[in-house]
Order: C-alpha cells, then sequence, then structure tokens
C-alpha cells in the first residue's frame, strides 16, 4: 500500500467493513449522556430546571447561533459548584478531549476580548456566559437533544430513539486567533493546500478573495462549491488530507468519530472534495471546506485582519442531517403515533 493510501486506510480503518451501516456502540454513549443530563438537571433549583428544559418539538432547539445575544437556559457563570462540575462533565460527553480543550479555551477567550476592550466594547464579554438547554427528557430510548451555546460556540446534540447520536451543528470560533485555539486545524489545512500540484490547486482554489464569513450559518442551505476531490489527490495529498480529517473528528467523543468515519467511508471517501478561498497564509483572509455526502465543514479566517477564526460540521441527510431533522422525519414516517415519546 503507498503511504498516503496507508495514512487515509488509517483515518478510516472502523469503517473499512462497513457495508452502509456504521459498525460502532452507541449505546455506553447514549446511556453516559442520559445520566449526566439528569444528574445536572437534578442539580439545579427548581426555578434553574425550569429554564433549562424545553419540549423537543420547541422551536428554540433550532434557533442556534454564534454571536453574543441573550439565550434561553441556564448559564454556567450562574451555577453552584456542584451544578457547575456537573455541567462540565455533561459537556464532556459531547466532546473527545481535544474538543474539550478546545471548548474550554474559546470560553476563556471572552476574559481576553474583555480585557481588550477595557470591559466597554458593543457586547458583554463573559466567560460564563454560556448555556445550557435540554430539549425533551433525557433517557436512552425516547429522542432528545440538548446544546451548549454562547459566543463562538454552538454544540448540538440530538438523539433519536436515545441512541443515535447526531452531533451537528457543531460551531467553534476564536478570536484572536493568535490564540491558536483551531490553529492545528488551520495549520493542516494550509499544508494540504501547499502539497498540491499547479493543476490540481486550480481546481481546488475558487476564488481569490476569502468569504467574509462561513456560508452555512444558521438558517442556510448547504450549497455546493467546487473543489478538488479526494480521488483526484495522490498519495502524499491524501495522507495531507486524513490529517485534516482526523484533527476535525479528534473535536467528537471516540464514539461519535467512529461513527462519522463509519459514514464518510460508507458513502465514498473518493467523493469528498476540498475547496480554497483567498490567500495561502495564516496572516492573509482564508477559508476552506471539506464537502463529501455525509458532511460538511467550514473553516474561515478573514474578520480582523484575519485574527478571527469561524468553523462549523454540519450534517448531510445520509448522517442524520442538522439536529437530525433527515432520521427523525424518516422515523415519524415508520412510527407515526407518538414515535419521539
Amino acid at each position: 500500500m503507498v503511504p498516503g493510501m496507508k495514512a487515509l486506510s488509517c483515518v478510516l480503518c472502523v469503517a473499512c467493513a462497513s457495508t452502509g451501516q456504521p459498525h460502532v456502540d452507541d449505546a455506553a454513549l447514549a446511556e453516559d449522556m442520559a445520566s449526566a443530563a439528569t444528574a445536572f438537571l437534578a442539580s439545579l433549583t427548581p426555578e434553574q430546571a425550569d429554564r433549562a428544559r424545553f419540549p423537543l418539538e420547541h422551536a428554540q432547539r433550532t434557533d442556534w447561533h454564534y454571536i453574543p445575544r441573550a439565550r434561553p437556559g441556564v448559564s454556567l457563570g450562574e451555577l453552584a459548584h456542584a451544578p457547575r462540575a456537573l455541567a462540565y462533565g455533561f459537556l464532556a460527553t459531547a466532546l473527545g478531549r481535544r474538543g474539550l480543550l478546545k471548548a474550554s479555551a474559546i470560553m476563556a477567550l471572552e476574559e481576553v476580548l474583555y480585557r481588550r476592550e477595557h470591559g466597554s466594547g458593543p457586547f458583554v464579554r463573559d466567560p460564563g456566559a454560556y448555556f445550557l438547554t435540554i430539549f425533551g427528557t433525557p433517557s436512552t430510548t425516547t429522542t432528545w437533544g440538548w446544546r451548549i451555546e454562547g459566543h463562538h460556540l454552538s454544540i448540538n446534540l440530538t438523539l433519536v430513539d436515545g441512541r443515535q447520536p447526531i452531533a451537528a451543528p457543531a460551531f467553534l470560533g476564536a478570536a484572536p486567533s493568535t490564540s491558536r485555539v483551531l490553529g492545528r486545524e488551520e495549520l493542516l489545512g494550509l499544508q494540504l493546500l501547499s502539497s498540491l500540484d499547479d493543476e490540481r490547486r486550480r481546481v481546488a482554489v475558487y476564488t481569490a478573495t476569502a468569504p467574509d464569513d462561513i456560508l452555512t450559518g444558521p438558517d442556510t442551505v448547504l450549497g455546493e462549491l467546487p473543489g478538488l476531490a479526494v480521488g483526484r489527490m495522490t498519495s502524499a495529498q491524501r495522507a495531507s488530507f486524513a490529517a485534516l480529517l482526523d484533527e476535525l473528528l479528534a473535536t467528537l467523543p471516540p464514539e461519535l468519530a467512529a461513527r462519522e468515519r463509519a459514514l464518510i467511508a460508507a458513502h465514498d471517501i473518493e467523493r469528498v472534495t476540498f475547496t480554497w478561498a483567498g490567500a495561502a497564509s495564516r496572516e492573509l483572509p482564508h477559508y476552506f471546506r471539506l464537502s463529501g455526502p455525509t458532511f460538511l465543514y467550514e473553516f474561515d479566517n478573514t474578520q480582523e485582519q484575519a485574527t478571527h477564526v469561524h468553523t462549523v460540521w454540519h450534517a448531510r441527510s445520509p448522517a442524520g442531517g442538522d439536529f437530525g431533522t433527515d432520521l427523525l422525519r424518516e422515523h415519524y414516517r415508520n412510527h407515526p403515533h407518538g414515535a419521539h415519546r
């Protein structure tokens, strides 16, 4: 096996035997999430618990954003020591080690922004202004979901039938980007671009000007852009692509990362495309995306002289869709009477 193909095979090793359905066990993860959510809710005051819980069908479940704004739920900053510890334990069920480090650093950067703006900027900068919200009843058998959200962070989980997790949309941002909170994915994207020869680079780069922000924020359609397919990459370029994909999946807990790898492999890794826009430099505005049949990922570093990063991961229909909407639609079609209860 050539080196690049070996690297790509390693990234997708869990999925190599897949015949269409991911061969991973979500039961332990689903049980951890349900237990963590139940313990967290039990630790709250009655008033806090009322603010933290919404029906599964509530419009708030899909009303996500990454800007500073008023949010429903219970904030980390208002919690006493015990419920705050349980809240971080709850968050740890949705993120891998690297993802938890990134999320914690993103929250901490609010203090940096507060000091930089001398507390008088247009928005309130507060590391405690991250809100937990639970939709439905935590369970390993019924459909429910939850979110943690604040400035530059929106992690959304849906568990269909309490055991099929959909971790999308997932937004992580960082300012200033010189903190390198999201620096590894940026570096790996640049390395993949630099590995391309002139012919392949012309295919991958669709415009010399990067967009001002991610193109698939709230209430947008997951459209397509031209790009270079993995199937057209050399072995060395595949190795660079594999390293980038591995970094993105490392944000998730092992069970979810394995599930995503299996889905990507089952729907043809050769069709995943790499797209670049803007400069080939960390110091100038740039943007890239990976897009395949089951997912779409965007990385944008253009604002404030390329010191402000936005990233997002979306699930497409074969992976359940954002918030599990496509999987739930199919589920309700097959179980039309109170299927989510």
